[in-house]
Parts: C-alpha cells; sequence; structure tokens
C-alpha cells in the first residue's frame, strides 16, 4: 500500500477514538479501546520503520538532517503516525486525569480539541485547567 492510502487510512482510524474521547469519557472500556488504537498505530509505525526507508538516525541531531529526511514520503508517513499515536494517548490521559481530579468534562472538550488538532496546545490548555482546579500540574 501506498504512504498516501495508509496516510489517509489513519487519519481516518483515529477519529472515531476521538469522539470516544469527547462523548462517552465514562463508557468503561474507553481506555482499552484508545489503548488497542493506539497499538495499532505503533504496529503501523513500527512495520514502516522496519520495512520503510533506511533511516540515518543522527539526522535527528541537526534541523538539516531532520528537513532532508521529511523529504521522504515513509519517513513523514512514520512521523505522521508517531504524531497520532500519542497525541491520542495523550488525549487520553487527559480524560483519565480531569475524571480522578473531579474536572468536569465540558471542560476538558477544548483541551482534547486542540490535543487532536494541535497536540501540545491541548496538554497545555489542560495543564492551565488543572492547575486552575486544583493549584498544581503534577
Amino acid at each position: 500500500m501506498d504512504s498516501s492510502t495508509v496516510f489517509s487510512l489513519v487519519n481516518i482510524w483515529v477519529l472515531p477514538f476521538w469522539i470516544l474521547l469527547i462523548v462517552t469519557p465514562k463508557w468503561k472500556h474507553r481506555s482499552i479501546a484508545i489503548q488497542l488504537a493506539a497499538s495499532m498505530l505503533a504496529f503501523i509505525y513500527a512495520f514502516y520503520l522496519i520495512t520503510g526507508p533506511s533511516i540515518d538516525y543522527s539526522a535527528f541531531g541537526s534541523l538539516t538532517g531532520v528537513k532532508e529526511l521529511f523529504t521522504l514520503d515513509d519517513a513523514i508517513l512514520i512521523g505522521w503516525i508517531h504524531y497520532l499515536a500519542f497525541d491520542l494517548l495523550v488525549g487520553n490521559w487527559i480524560v483519565n486525569q480531569a475524571e480522578d481530579l473531579g474536572i468536569k468534562h465540558w471542560f476538558i472538550i477544548p483541551c482534547l480539541l486542540f490535543c487532536f488538532m494541535l497536540g501540545p496546545v491541548g496538554f497545555l490548555l489542560f495543564q492551565l485547567l488543572k492547575f486552575a482546579k486544583v493549584g498544581r500540574v503534577n
């Protein structure tokens, strides 16, 4: 399967799980479903790492090296899947943390939307919300 097709498929794959996080945060199997979804992404990620382009990991030591690496479609796909999996796991963590801290779900929906679209911004927004609620971020 070509990189473009896989890119489209993994983008579609994560959407129902983000909807789960937003719409059914209290569903008892939510966390397991999210972990399985992220595990599937991790499997695809590992597959492309093994079968994809030979990556010179020293390239990560410079901006120029990373730019050259990300001229390859398969390398971009690998990086994108990395983001999708980790952002989904962070979204799940946000829901779990909010529940543990008694933060109402509707307060974290913007955090989840930002996490889905702009990963670290959603995490930061949740950290600020958590600090406002409990006076700490850890």
